[in-house]
């Protein structure tokens, strides 16, 4: 490593964050900062991360005057400061603050007015329209088409898929029923919903989508990092074998199997670089196979919770981030072709609910050759603590695959 020292300060206390800390650690050793509203059980009792709980970090008002104060502190103690948002709230803020931030913290997100375009889902399938990629036939429900829900129109056949285009204010809806997206088989079903959604304070446009048919081995993600010149230096695609089906974390991947494409990455990368994007993106699609196309469902302007599948597979995410705008050292778009399988759950979860016959045979051909992981036993990092927070997981994802999963949900995600 330089003679210079850097320490990576990370926002958030998930899974997320605990993928990033290790990267971190992996690649150079170091040991991260986590500020965090509350704490959480990946980064309970690690030594790869502290934790530093700030209430209040997540109130936009807040945020920046916390932060800030922090890197005045952590400035004299430390040559760079590497901020990395783990969240969407937080990717948000951080490039909404980016400009005041930039005083103590090396920041790499997009532009806030790009950030907003891609979050908001009614806005990025414009874009998506624009730039020529492939998405799912959409039609946009207004808080206008909600005050007369009786008469709203609905083109596609069903099922549906249902999803507000603003997740980050939807986390603050609650109702009974209430799921991060929703497949819906009637008109009755999706007039329900939308008048749930409105009347319980969301505000912003809801997408009304074809669904793709699939289990979960149809969907596909993509991961990748675009340097300060909005040049696209890696890139990794990773085919999930299954999701989480408990009805608050539909849509988050439990099992990868890193895998490579390279006209999707082509595609991906014409659109990055053409939008002038920077950081890291986290692409949600679905290959449609009665065209044979891959469907982009989302852009998250942040890496995700399962993105260590990216490390595991031998492109670890920090090394970019910090030759980048560490170091300043450019290199070569790095295409990813490694195949490895990344886990959230226990084997015997995935075993017994995987559907593809075939993606279980060749799941269980890289676990007897090794070429597996998590992200959260790292071998460096473990201790009883540890050990019985992670038990603890295992035994609830038993539980939440037993209550919530049927062959119905297994062909319903991607949304």
């Amino acid at each position: 490593m330089e003679q210079h020292t850097f320490l990576p300060v990370l926002l958030g206390s998930d899974i997320n964050a605990y993928g990033m800390a290790r990267s971190f650690h992996e690649e150079y050793g170091v040991k991260s900062l986590a500020l965090a509203s509350f704490p959480l059980a990946p980064t309970r009792y690690s030594k790869i991360v502290t934790v530093q709980v700030h209430k209040s970090l997540a109130d936009p008002e807040a945020f920046l005057a916390i932060v800030l104060e922090q890197g005045k502190e952590l400035s004299t103690k430390h040559d760079k400061l590497v901020l990395v948002p783990c969240g969407d709230s937080y990717a948000e803020l951080v490039s909404r603050f980016q400009k005041e931030l930039s005083e103590f913290f090396i920041v790499a997100t997009p532009p806030h007015d790009l950030l907003e375009s891609l979050v908001n889902k009614a806005r990025f399938y414009e874009l998506c329209a624009a730039h020529g990629i492939a998405h799912p036939a959409t039609r946009i429900i207004t808080a206008q088409d909600a005050r007369d829900v009786d008469a709203l129109e609905i083109p596609f056949s069903f099922p549906v898929a249902l999803k507000p285009s603003d997740s980050v204010s939807y986390l603050d809806v609650k109702f009974e029923g209430r799921k991060k997206a929703y497949i819906l088989d009637s008109a009755d079903e999706v007039r329900h919903i939308v008048r749930e959604i409105y009347a319980h304070g969301y505000s912003d446009t809801l997408v009304l989508q074809e669904y793709i048919p699939g289990d979960d081995s149809h969907m596909r993600v993509l991961n990748a990092y675009v340097d300060a010149t909005s040049t696209v230096r890696m890139m990794c695609l990773g085919n999930p074998l299954l999701e989480d089906h408990a009805p608050d974390m539909v849509g988050n991947y439990t099992v990868i199997r890193s895998s490579s494409n390279h006209e999707v990455y082509a595609q991906i990368q014409k659109f990055l670089q053409g939008i002038g994007y920077v950081g890291f993106a986290n692409f949600d699609m679905k290959f449609d196979a009665r065209d044979g196309s891959y469907k982009l469902f989302e852009l998250n302007p942040r890496q995700g919770r399962s993105s260590f599948f990216v490390t595991l597979a031998g492109y670890n995410l920090a090394r970019y981030l910090v030759e980048d705008r560490v170091f300043g050292r450019q290199s070569t778009t790095v295409y990813g072709d490694h195949e490895s399988l990344w886990m959230q759950i226990p084997k015997r979860v995935f075993l017994k609910y995987v559907q593809s016959a075939d993606e279980k045979k060749r799941a269980q051909a890289l676990i007897r050759t090794g070429k597996w992981g998590t992200t959260l036993r790292y071998a460096k990092d473990m201790n009883l603590m540890r050990w019985l927070i992670l038990l603890r997981m295992d035994m609830r994802y038993f539980q939440s695959y037993r209550r919530y999963f049927t062959a119905r949900s297994a062909n319903t995600e991607g949304v």
